[in-house]
């Protein structure tokens, strides 16, 4: 699985997964000349699939996020081809003509589907995952990896269906400015908390009261889960069910900018010192500072292979 892949996994996608009673998946390869590949993506998180990548038709692999020179890549569906991972037992027809629905398409695209074969995928899918260095004090471990002894801070993640494992730019950027900022006895929030990797490095790095917010129940029962991993009790709020009245010191969210764009009202509500946002290309930044500039003065703080994070004072 690519990077481009394990991005969309985690970040978009949440369908649930239990490797051990699936015996056999199937891919299904969608071929969309004349569309852009990005711009795709972005709407088709409703479909039930386990993950999505990108395949360059010409090479014939997993086409990768960023460039040689670390920039993301320009991906047209006359170059790439959709492939959509699924349980074997669903109709590919069923699952190509919700994709049809959802992008409004005049008709049904060519697809083709290729059936995968029965193996320990659990096992598989544990093994794309290692622990990660986020700097020489700080990293992040799979529950099921044994490590040695270690001068800094492990944060035991298990990827689940929340985004967070520590392998994106933009949880990177997260995780060093919680690291290098001084968030002792302040109160954090984390919308859009995913796996709940920041709510945890917020509360190991001593923030006095922090609390994480998300709509995916699936990934609230991960970050849960992960919060039992590192022997931590953070509370984690389901947006579609609770409205969060109180106030924070520093809101950080790493969020998609066209939802940071939608949140800025409940944004400006919560915070009262710090704005943290991330999730935004180079070609997004103007326009989230522009969004944001009648209540706060955001600016560029980290960038990382064409990934950015911004910080606004209040």
């Amino acid at each position: 699985m690519d990077f481009f892949s394990q991005y969309l996994v985690l970040h978009v996608f949440s369908y649930p997964v239990n490797y051990e009673s699936v015996k056999n998946w199937k891919n299904i390869t969608i071929s969309l000349p004349g569309y852009d590949i990005k711009e795709i993506l972005d709407q088709i998180t409703t479909l039930d699939i386990i993950s999505v990548s990108v395949e360059n038709i010409k090479k014939n692999n997993e086409s990768e996020w960023f460039d040689h020179h670390d920039e993301p890549l320009k991906m047209h569906g006359d170059t790439h081809d959709i492939k959509l991972l699924v349980n074997e037992n669903q109709s590919s027809r069923h699952i190509v003509q919700k994709f049809t629905e959802i992008l409004n398409l005049d008709k049904i695209p060519i697809f083709k589907e290729e059936t995968l074969p029965d193996q320990d995928w659990l096992q598989k899918t544990q093994t794309k995952f290692n622990i990660i260095n986020i700097s020489n004090k700080l990293r992040i471990v799979p529950p099921w990896k044994k490590v040695k002894e270690y001068n800094g801070l492990n944060i035991i993640i298990n990827p689940g269906s929340g985004f967070g494992t520590g392998s994106h730019p933009t949880t990177r950027l997260c995780l060093r400015w919680i690291e290098e900022n001084d968030i002792k006895n302040k109160s954090l929030i984390d919308y859009g908390s995913g796996s709940g990797i920041l709510a945890i490095a917020a509360t190991l790095y001593g923030a006095k009261m922090v609390m994480g917010a998300e709509i995916d129940e699936k990934a609230i029962k991960n970050a849960v889960q992960n919060c039992r991993f590192n022997n931590l009790d953070v509370p984690f709020m389901n947006l579609n069910k609770t409205i969060i009245n109180e106030k924070f010191d520093i809101l950080i969210a790493n969020i998609l900018s066209k939802t940071l764009i939608q949140l800025k009202p409940t944004f400006k509500s919560l915070a009262t010192k710090k704005i943290i946002l991330c999730g935004l290309l180079d070609r997004q930044v103007s326009t989230i500072i522009d969004t944001y500039s009648d209540f706060v003065n955001l600016k560029l703080k980290y960038n990382l292979k064409g990934w950015n994070l911004l910080e606004g004072e209040l």
